[in-house]
């Protein structure tokens, strides 16, 4: 079997459902069981794909063989693709200076740099070290970074929170930012580079605690209302629902392997099927209401 690594990016509000919320917001979005991190389950990716490539698929034959048959009992196959969760990898949230910054944290590397490497991609650069102290929380950000305050003790606020800035890992936030502005803007376009300019100057890598927290409290909520036959909000329709923000960023594995079916395909022509281009299209609720706008593709294998 053989995986790559896709990233997905969100280009409007992004609402996964697990249904009725046990707190103030409604319906709450998605998310680990474990660190709390929203995530985009690789079912509702898979599905959504399908549909794309069911459409405009001009063999039908490697189609099924990639996504599975849905034809009679005895025709059914499995598929030969499989989609990872995509899982969390920056988060943008607010900041003082720069706008808004685009927020990792170790964890959220360490399980990129584990997938990446299962893909073999290049290996990745070593994670910032932060100072153990209880009283203050730092922040690692590359030469240049947009999101420092302009005084002799530079700091990053994001949200509410005040971080100081961890200068001894700069050159290691600087790896990282450069490693993944390649890997989100991989073509040699003039928006491209503004792009990857752009995503440096709003990096930064937070403590796990920092990260966890932003991803409980900093996660946009919209009032939903139902109007009825009359123009006026129906009795009870009221609701609030938590979406993941435009600007997010995901990543996962895409697993492939030959076909066995009468017809024989590499893992290689699976890939090619999905992977050719970026993709853009709609996962999730509310697509009446541009909620789950996002951008997908796969990330280049080294030679």
């Amino acid at each position: 079997m053989k995986a790559k690594i896709f990233l997905l990016k969100t280009r409007s509000g992004l609402h996964c459902g697990i249904g009725q919320g046990l707190s103030d917001i409604d319906l709450p979005t998605a998310r680990e069981a474990v660190s709390g991190y929203p995530f985009v389950p690789g079912s509702s990716i898979k599905g959504v794909l399908r549909d794309h490539f069911q459409q405009t698929a001009t063999d039908q034959k490697k189609f099924e063989a990639a996504f599975g048959s849905e034809a009679g009992p005895g025709d059914l196959g499995a598929s030969a693709l499989s989609f990872g969760d995509a899982r969390l990898l920056c988060l943008p949230v607010r900041s003082c200076f720069g706008t808004f910054a685009y927020m990792t944290s170790p964890y959220a590397l360490t399980v990129f740099g584990e997938a990446a490497m299962r893909a073999r991609l290049a290996v990745p650069p070593a994670l910032p070290t932060f100072p153990e102290q209880t009283d203050t929380y730092h922040a690692a950000v590359p030469d240049g970074s947009a999101l420092l305050s302009g005084n002799q003790n530079p700091r990053v606020l994001l949200e509410d929170i005040d971080l100081l800035r961890h200068a001894a890992a700069a050159e290691t936030a600087n790896q990282w930012a450069e490693r993944l502005a390649a890997y989100l803007f991989p073509e040699s376009t003039a928006m491209n580079t503004q792009g990857r300019d752009l995503f440096k100057q709003r990096f930064v890598i937070v403590h796990d605690d920092v990260m966890a927290f932003l991803c409980t409290t900093a996660l946009p909520v919209a009032a939903r209302i139902r109007i009825g036959e009359r123009g006026v909000v129906e009795r009870g329709a009221l609701w609030y629902e938590e979406f993941v923000p435009p600007e997010s960023i995901f990543a996962g594995s895409l697993l492939a392997e030959a076909t066995r079916g009468e017809k024989k395909y590499s893992a290689r022509d699976m890939f090619d099927l999905v992977s050719g281009s970026p993709l853009d299209f709609q996962v999730g609720v509310d697509a009446t209401v541009g909620r789950g706008l996002v951008s997908m593709h796969c990330v280049a294998q080294e030679d």
